[in-house]
C-alpha cells in the first residue's frame, strides 16, 4: 500500500489544483539525474540545479496525459548521475501513475549536417534541370539524434509559504 501512495497523493493534487496554480515535482531517474519540475496550466518548467533559476520547456507538445516538454540544454551537470553527452532532452510525464521518461538526443556534427545540404541542394538542382515532378521537400539535415531514455517517478513536492 506504501508504494501507491506517492501515486495517489500525485493524483489527488494533480485533480485539485485550482486553474493557474503550478504544482512542483521531484523527479528521479535510473541513472541518477534528479530534476525539480513547475507544471503550469501553460507549460513545464525545469529549476537548474544548484540555483533558483527556472528554464522554461522550449516545446511542449502535450499538456494533457502524458504531458511531453523539450528542452534545447542538456541535464546540467549538478543534477548528478553519469549520463552520456547529449544536447538536448525531452520529458514525458504520466500524471496519474507518476512515471516519467526522459529522452536524451544530439544534433548531428556540423561537418555531416553541411554535407547533407551540399547533397540536398545538388539533387534539387539536378530535379529542377530535367524539367519533370515537382521537387518534394528536402530531408532535414539537422535533425536531433536519439542516444538513450531513461526510466523513471515524480512525486509532489510539499512546498512551504
Amino acid at each position: 500500500m506504501t508504494r501507491w501512495l506517492p501515486v495517489l497523493l500525485l493524483l489527488l493534487l494533480l485533480l485539485a489544483t485550482p486553474a493557474g496554480a503550478q504544482t512542483f515535482l521531484a523527479c528521479r531517474f535510473e541513472a541518477g539525474p534528479r530534476l525539480r519540475l513547475a507544471l503550469e496550466p501553460a507549460g513545464l518548467a525545469l529549476q537548474l540545479p544548484g540555483r533558483q533559476l527556472w528554464q522554461d520547456a522550449d516545446e511542449v507538445t502535450s499538456l494533457r496525459d502524458p504531458v511531453i516538454a523539450g528542452f534545447n540544454l542538456p541535464i546540467p551537470p549538478e543534477a548528478g548521475g553519469r549520463l552520456p553527452p547529449h544536447d538536448r532532452f525531452t520529458l514525458s510525464l504520466e500524471r496519474l501513475s507518476g512515471e516519467a521518461r526522459l529522452a536524451l538526443s544530439r544534433l548531428p556534427p556540423a561537418e555531416q549536417v553541411q554535407s547533407c545540404r551540399e547533397a540536398t541542394a545538388a539533387a534539387a538542382a539536378a530535379r529542377r534541370g530535367d524539367g519533370a515532378d515537382p521537387p518534394s521537400p528536402p530531408p532535414p539535415c539537422d535533425v536531433p539524434v536519439p542516444v538513450t531514455t531513461l526510466p523513471g517517478s515524480c512525486e509532489v513536492l510539499r512546498t512551504r509559504f
